[in-house]
């Protein structure tokens, strides 16, 4: 398969703790099977419980993963705004954290 240009990868998060480490490694997966110049950006946007944290933790174990933090929450609309203007790469996609799809699809 040929390897395409650089890719953005965000996934706006309101407390998907729980959900966002997979999601994370899914995409990281991924990413790896299509280019070598990706990035995975997570955007917190004003969670209440431990997603925050939890990217931070994965911060030096995930290469290229960056996250990007609301206090107050914006909504969905100013999450996607955020993970928009983070990105880098010529392509963009984005899913929800909460893992409701097959990042690997």
């Amino acid at each position: 398969m040929k390897k395409l240009s650089s890719i953005s990868a965000f996934f706006p998060a309101y407390n998907d703790g729980g959900t966002i480490p997979s999601m994370v490694l899914t995409a990281l997966i991924a990413l790896r099977q299509v280019t070598d110049d990706f990035e995975i950006i997570v955007v917190n946007d004003g969670s209440r419980d431990d997603t925050g944290d939890v990217v931070r933790s994965l911060l030096g174990q995930v290469p290229h993963l960056r996250l990007v933090e609301h206090y107050p929450n914006r909504g969905y609309g100013g999450a996607l705004k955020a993970g928009f203007a983070a990105a880098e790469g010529n392509l963009i996609v984005f899913v929800p954290a909460d893992n409701q799809f097959d990042f690997a699809e």
